[in-house]
């Protein structure tokens, strides 16, 4: 009993080293700072930290420690990121800040840097962080909640929204928070945030968005007509659907072995004419359903049969 008991455990610490091994070591590679260089100085809040690639690294740890990490009185930040930029603000102090790229078996020894923030009186070097919706979001959801990082010393926000499509400013609004909550009509916009102190201003940052509300048309289907008998086991299956300006439309067929449509014979994402593998004797089912990338879904086609003999 104890050996049958061992057998799978053995076996998943085989496969367990096999992932290990599969994955590139890293250990000796070098993550290169770029920005800001070591011990810059700066007059201004808002700090990006940049460096390079890592070949076989999926993600970058970052840290930024005051005023240091041999006798750090805070860890700022210690942030996991799959890009190789980070943004934030920092007060008046000294720091360092320090990356490394790792990977599921392995990680990189740190590379570390200092700086220093010695006031905020560059006010409009600072850039505003925008948190929420992602950049090029794509949405049924019409009230989206913008949301952003607060700017040291900043008394207020500017933002702007833009429909891309006319080019037309849709809003200009003031605020002292840092979320706005906006209806959106369909359509593709930019929306915009610059940071105010009363004297200066920020540059603006700014995200996209694709609003959709549409659900795409219904399948027309056509082949195999409906009701039909072959013999020909090589079945080509063709739909119609005039296809909706917004986002990106897919199509999927559903073909089952009987009339209540549970028992399901292939599923797929699929562009009108599509031909099948070859499919047994017997009688099928099939309709097809139109999908966006904004998450809108059509009617259901209208449900053909066929028989194969």
């Amino acid at each position: 009993m104890k050996k049958i008991l061992l057998l799978p455990m053995l076996l998943l610490l085989v496969f367990s080293c096999e992932e290990i091994l599969l994955e590139d070591d890293i250990t000796d590679e070098t993550v290169n700072l770029v920005a800001p260089v070591d011990d810059a100085e700066f007059y201004s809040t808002g700090i990006t930290f940049t460096w390079d690639p890592i070949e076989n690294g999926t993600q970058y740890r970052i840290q930024i420690a005051r005023p240091n990490f041999t006798a750090p009185l805070q860890i700022i930040t210690d942030n996991v990121v799959d890009t190789t930029s980070f943004t934030t603000q920092l007060n008046v102090g000294d720091y360092e800040w320090r990356v490394k790229a790792v990977n599921s078996g392995y990680e990189t020894a740190y590379s570390t840097r200092s700086l220093k923030v010695l006031s905020n009186e560059d006010f409009q070097n600072n850039s505003v962080t925008l948190s929420l919706p992602a950049n090029n979001a794509i949405t049924n959801v019409a009230s989206q909640n913008l949301v952003w990082q607060q700017v040291i010393g900043a008394t207020g926000y500017h933002i702007q929204i833009v429909n891309t499509q006319s080019n037309t400013s849709v809003l200009e609004q003031d605020t002292n928070g840092t979320t706005f909550t906006y209806l959106f009509p369909e359509g593709s916009y930019q929306w915009k945030v610059r940071a105010g102190n009363g004297d200066q201003n920020t540059l603006y940052s700014s995200r996209t968005i694709l609003v959709d509300h549409t659900a795409p048309n219904t399948p027309q289907l056509t082949l195999p007509a409906n009701l039909t008998n072959t013999s020909n086991n090589d079945v080509t299956f063709q739909w119609n659907r005039v296809a909706i300006a917004g986002s990106v439309e897919k199509d999927s067929i559903y073909i089952y072995n009987n009339n209540t449509l549970t028992d399901l014979e292939y599923k797929n994402e699929q562009t009108s004419p599509y031909n099948t593998a070859t499919l047994g004797d017997g009688a099928y089912f099939w309709f097809v359903k139109a999908f966006d990338a904004a998450g809108n879904v059509s009617q259901q086609s209208s449900v053909f049969s066929f028989t194969l003999n």
